[in-house]
């Protein structure tokens, strides 16, 4: 049986070193004195976020009862000393969100379907207890061998390591992501990789003029003709995103309508 073989190479984006898969067999044996551990999570990136500088941490954890992505890998991007309710209220979640329009706006209304205080906050304090060990690639090959990986359950993932994002790709049965920072040089990286997030037609137009597919949210009465309705949206549908595959940057533009308790802000058609 063959082992995994990684090198460390220069990293796609920032300064700091990256580790890619050179050769990866799925019968990969377990390195002589390493133990494999049950985690629920691991923190497999940090660093300063390209957006405003500040710090930041991606954790990605291994179980989900999400009843529309099914049971994937939730990758949480987060401000590392800020909770994220708090970060919310101050204006701080733009260190992982960016410009995201469905932040919490001036008037105080937020579209955003995230409930931070519910999965987001319970990650972040688990972090903070210690709850998650460093990134481990030989323990990831092997327990993300028939899982598929959901970057940005929250937070925005085009602000991680270019190299994690494809080594545990590599590693998964495949992926969704999503990011609103598609105009921005540093997220160019994920062309093909994530969808980019729009809000509308116009967005929709710039955006595949980019390169990108596309993932737009419009309002509950719009009528879509440019992109395929997510079909874990469709009335009676029992699709999920851990079995539609559509949503991994190379294939289609994908529409939604808004849902969630921020949906009567959004106007976008």
């Amino acid at each position: 049986m063959e082992m995994i073989h990684v090198v460390i190479t220069s990293n796609l984006r920032k300064c700091t070193n990256s580790v890619y898969l050179t050769n990866l067999s799925t019968t990969s044996t377990q390195p002589q004195g390493h133990t494999m551990a049950n985690p629920t999570g691991f923190v497999i990136d940090r660093g300063l976020s390209p957006i405003d500088g500040q710090p930041y941490v991606a954790i990605l954890t291994l179980e989900s009862t999400n009843r529309k992505t099914g049971n994937m890998a939730q990758v949480y991007i987060l401000c590392e000393d800020v909770n994220p309710v708090e970060a919310i209220q101050t204006g701080k979640d733009a260190t992982i969100c960016g410009d995201c329009p469905h932040r919490k706006q001036q008037d105080g209304t937020r579209s955003c379907y995230v409930n931070v205080g519910q999965g987001p906050n319970s990650v972040w304090k688990a972090y903070k207890r210690g709850a998650y060990p460093e990134l481990n690639y030989f323990t990831l090959s092997q327990v993300l061998r028939h899982k598929r990986i959901r970057w940005g359950a929250y937070g925005d993932p085009s602000v991680i390591d270019p190299g994690i994002v494809i080594t545990l790709n590599r590693f998964a049965q495949g992926h969704t992501g999503y990011t609103h920072q598609w105009r921005k040089e540093f997220a160019s990286t994920f062309t093909g990789i994530f969808q980019a997030s729009c809000d509308g037609f116009n967005d929709y137009l710039e955006a595949t003029s980019r390169g990108w597919k596309t993932f737009t949210v419009v309002n509950k009465n719009a009528s879509v003709a440019y992109a395929k309705q997510c079909p874990a949206t469709v009335a009676n549908s029992s699709a999920q995103c851990k079995t539609c595959k559509l949503c991994d940057g190379a294939k289609i533009d994908v529409f939604v309508h808004a849902h969630g308790s921020g949906s009567k802000y959004v106007t976008a058609a």
